[in-house]
């Protein structure tokens, strides 16, 4: 149950990525340099998530999701508060009435609960051994594309420095 929690978990941040991805690609929005440290963020999150479907739970895989989700959210934040006063520019077009950055933070936030959900209610007395279920070997791919996806369309639209 928990390795499909996790699943979910990745799932959920590659849907989120490939949002991003699409609207990267499709409206010709150009990510500035906090926005591929969100990314990276996010990918630290998947990553903590996706070592627990392939090796079990572990404390250190939590922590890891844990401390992405913290530097992502710390990073969204700041660009939050870059754009916060009256007046000054907002940075990509709104969705759903938010900027995608907005968006961040809330998913980072959302990202510690429910790690913090799952650790809660982590059963240390059963092992998790085992092989990866189909939704983990999903949710493996899923990740793994968008993050190529999102590695390919960076560099068709930066090159190799930096985007602006």
């Amino acid at each position: 149950m928990e390795r499909n929690l996790n699943a979910l978990l990745v799932l959920i941040i590659s849907s989120i990525l490939l949002g991003a991805c699409a609207i990267q690609v499709f409206e010709d929005e150009t990510p500035c340099p906090l926005c591929f440290l969100q990314r990276l963020g996010m990918f630290g999150v998947a990553t903590g998530a996706l070592m627990n479907c392939r090796f079990g739970r572990r404390a250190l895989h939590y922590g890891l999701s844990l401390i992405s989700a913290l530097f992502g959210g710390a990073v969204a934040l700041r660009q939050i508060a870059l754009h916060i006063c009256p007046g000054s520019p907002k940075f990509g077009l709104p969705f759903w009435g938010l900027n995608l950055y907005t968006w961040s933070f809330l998913v980072f936030a959302c990202s510690v609960a429910y790690i913090a959900l799952l650790l809660i209610f982590f059963d240390r007395s059963k092992k998790s051994e085992g092989s990866m279920n189909a939704f983990g070997h999903l949710a493996f791919i899923a990740a793994f594309g968008l993050e190529i996806a999102n590695i390919v369309t960076s560099l068709v639209i930066c090159g190799w420095g930096t985007c602006g």
